[in-house]
């Protein structure tokens, strides 16, 4: 992919390019090349397994979609938040042991009953939130629990500025805290970010993951920016000609 923005033509190199895999459409495949290959570069940072927790804070959107049904596929217990019933319904489709409404303040309560039902705290939170939320979720990890930063989309909903911890609180918390974007996750994928497209592009195509993607008109692209401000989207947004 090369950047264009609204431009009708674009020019790149044709190494670039991707071959669009069988049963697999055009807006799936622009998903799973941005949404996947980020997805599957964040987990190049955890390993999941049955003894896995994963809490998910933006669970309904295009990677916490992803990641939800990962996770789940790897074994792991999975909670899922989201805004509102329509998405937290998106979520327990997606496969989650419990998908839980981060808009009602009780929700970390929610979550902590229902650890204690089965007797674990998370043990990773990918946090694309930040905020109070993200603080939140990170207060129900358990001792060498992860956590893996890859945005910060609620911080400007109370004090904003992205979620951080001094050295001392996590070492009081026995817990880590890692941004996992840029540099780090291209090294860690060993310097070719195109093996986790195609990765992503392959999982697609075999059903291992199934990428959310919410299409709007490319005369709608106004609309579509609103919708992404206001959180009115579920999955990855795709303009279509």
């Amino acid at each position: 992919m090369n950047p264009g923005g609204y431009a009708e033509l674009a020019v790149t190199d044709a190494a670039r390019l991707h071959a669009l895999p069988d049963h697999l459409g055009e807006a799936e495949a622009v998903a799973m090349i941005g949404t996947g290959r980020t997805t599957l570069g964040i987990l190049g940072f955890t390993e999941l397994g049955p003894d896995s927790v994963a809490l998910v804070p933006a669970a309904a959107g295009g990677i916490g979609t992803l990641l939800v049904q990962y996770a789940k596929n790897a074994g792991a217990t999975v909670i899922g938040l989201a805004g509102g019933p329509a998405k937290t319904a998106l979520v327990e489709a997606n496969g989650a042991d419990l998908a839980v409404d981060y808009k009602r303040p009780d929700w970390p309560e929610e979550v902590r009953a229902y650890l204690a039902s089965l007797g674990r705290k998370a043990t990773v939170v990918f946090d694309s939130v930040g905020g109070d939320t993200g603080r939140a979720a990170v207060d129900l990890l358990g001792k060498g629990g992860q956590h893996l930063v890859f945005g910060w989309s609620g911080a400007g909903l109370h004090d904003g500025e992205p979620l951080t911890f001094t050295e001392e609180e996590l070492t009081a918390r026995g817990i880590t805290s890692r941004s996992v974007l840029g540099p780090v996750m291209i090294q860690k994928a060993g310097g070719d970010i195109r093996t986790l497209e195609l990765a992503a592009l392959d999982a697609a195509s075999t059903g291992t993951l199934r990428p959310a993607v919410h299409r709007f008109p490319l005369a709608d692209a106004a609309e579509a920016h609103r919708a992404l401000e206001n959180r009115g989207t579920t999955g990855k947004v795709v303009l279509i000609p």
